[in-house]
């Protein structure tokens, strides 16, 4: 008994024999369904038209290349006659996403972004912190709702713990961990080909194929883990750097960030007036999903309701509150109306080019340059009231090409090559991982409705850059 269904990355998600076929009733649990409405990407599809993939796609692809790596550890079982940590490790694929909130990580930033700005009760803030880390719903949905039951009726009373488990990485040792949870699992590499595919962007690509077919099982003391030959490492170095590629490409994107940053504004202000028994002003009613979820974090009935359908079936509802932040916040991200930004990195950029003491700098001595450079401007900026405004967003994030461990002998939570006999980590053999090169962004949005105090942000940002090349004599 085999049932397929068609996917334009992998062409096929295959389910495979009785046990497999018992996995995929998990898709039509309603904590499951709800992935389809939540976009994998946010508001990229903003920036990106054609960006409007689900949470609920790339779950299953996660699920196709799991199962694909699962076969170099367990070949003799490939039909679907799976270990039970197999197939704790095929569920945990499948469910390792299914605590998102709406459109994925930019809630959580809304909810962090409510949190600075606002004091709850001890008991309560920790309830509403964890209502929101899509990790902490997730395992609460594995284990204590109607996944749970349907996981437990599959490998008994343990295997939802099993579950959780892998994705939780109790167990950084275990190979079946890695797989779903590593610098070179299935996620990773489902998304890296995905993301890409759907934004319709150019990013040198992944030969998965070669990959997995010259994955081998490696162990190390306690460890166990996949690793490849030499011969495929080049392949290895290019996912790294594809993955890399897509932060300043994709996931970082200027006018994604700033929508993610209007978005953040208009729901802490949302919840803000909620806490405030201030519901009439926002537009909703004493009933809506966002109401009920804040009165009770705690309620995964009411954390199943927060995907994107329900905001923007909310939208119009904002657009019209009594509460001028809420219906302008609203107005412009239905308008597609996105904060402007001063960029500090470009800046700096821009400046140190024109000095020829600089200009000359190797990559990593000027990246260098530059991050300590914004780092400090941002600071000074911050700290001057006379310049920075409670409107001001800064903006910043650090994306490294590679975490490397370094662990000789091999390790499941490292990229592993095998070279002469002796298994090492890729930051030790490839001088493109090895650079430790890193994406940095340093930007400041502002409200365009005060243009004379943008011209003074803009003008103490430059004038800072040059006063901190001064200070450090370049």
């Amino acid at each position: 008994m085999n049932k397929v269904i068609k996917d334009p990355i992998h062409e096929f998600i295959d389910f495979n024999g009785p046990r497999e076929n018992e996995l995929k009733k998990l898709l039509s649990d309603p904590y499951f369904q709800r992935l389809r409405r939540v976009k994998q990407l946010g508001f990229s599809d903003y920036v990106f038209p054609s960006a409007a993939h689900s949470r609920f796609a790339h779950s299953l692809g996660v699920y196709k290349i799991a199962k694909r790596m699962l076969m170099i550890i367990e070949p003799e079982e490939a039909t679907g006659k799976w270990s039970p940590k197999a197939e704790a490790c095929l569920a945990a694929a499948l469910l390792h996403d299914v605590g998102h909130g709406m459109f994925s990580h930019a809630f959580e930033k809304a909810m962090e972004f409510f949190l600075a700005r606002n004091t709850l009760e001890g008991q309560r803030a920790k309830s509403f912190a964890t209502a929101v880390d899509h990790e902490a719903v997730g395992r609460r949905i594995i284990t204590d709702s109607s996944i749970g039951g349907a996981l437990a009726n599959f490998g008994g009373p343990h295997f939802p713990g099993m579950v959780r488990d892998i994705i939780k990485k109790k167990d950084k040792n275990c190979v079946y961990t890695s797989i779903v949870s590593s610098q070179l699992d299935a996620d990773r590499l489902d998304y890296a080909k995905r993301d890409a595919y759907f934004a319709g962007v150019s990013s040198g690509g992944i030969d998965l194929d070669w990959l997995l077919r010259n994955f081998k099982q490696g162990q190390n003391g306690d460890a166990h883990f996949l690793y490849v030959d030499s011969k495929a490492y080049i392949s290895l170095e290019q996912f790294t750097v594809t993955l890399f590629q897509l932060y300043p490409t994709i996931y970082l994107h200027k006018k994604t960030r700033g929508l993610e940053f209007m978005f953040a504004q208009l729901l802490s202000r949302v919840f803000q007036m909620i806490a405030s028994d201030d519901v009439t002003s926002t537009g909703l009613s004493e009933n809506h999903p966002f109401v009920r979820f804040f009165r009770e974090p705690d309620n995964l009935d009411h954390a199943s309701l927060l995907d994107d359908t329900l905001f923007w079936g909310s939208l119009h509802q904002f657009r019209e509150a009594t509460d001028t932040s809420v219906s302008d916040i609203a107005t412009r991200l239905s308008d597609r109306r996105i904060l402007p930004m001063i960029d500090i990195w470009k800046v700096a950029d821009e400046v140190l080019a024109l000095r020829s003491t600089t200009s000359a700098l190797p990559a990593i001595s000027r990246v260098a340059l530059i991050e300590g450079i914004c780092v400090a401007v941002a600071k000074k900026l911050q700290e001057d009231s006379s310049i920075w405004s409670d409107s001001y967003y800064y903006d910043t994030y650090n994306r490294p090409i590679y975490k490397p461990k370094g662990i000789i002998g091999g390790d499941p939570q490292q990229i592993n090559v095998s070279v002469g006999g002796q298994i090492l980590d890729i930051a030790s053999i490839s001088p493109v991982v090895a650079s430790a090169a890193s994406f940095n962004i340093h930007r400041i949005y502002y409200d365009d409705q005060n243009i004379l105090k943008a011209d003074i942000l803009k003008s103490a940002i430059k004038a800072l850059i040059e006063a901190e090349l001064k200070d450090r004599g370049s």
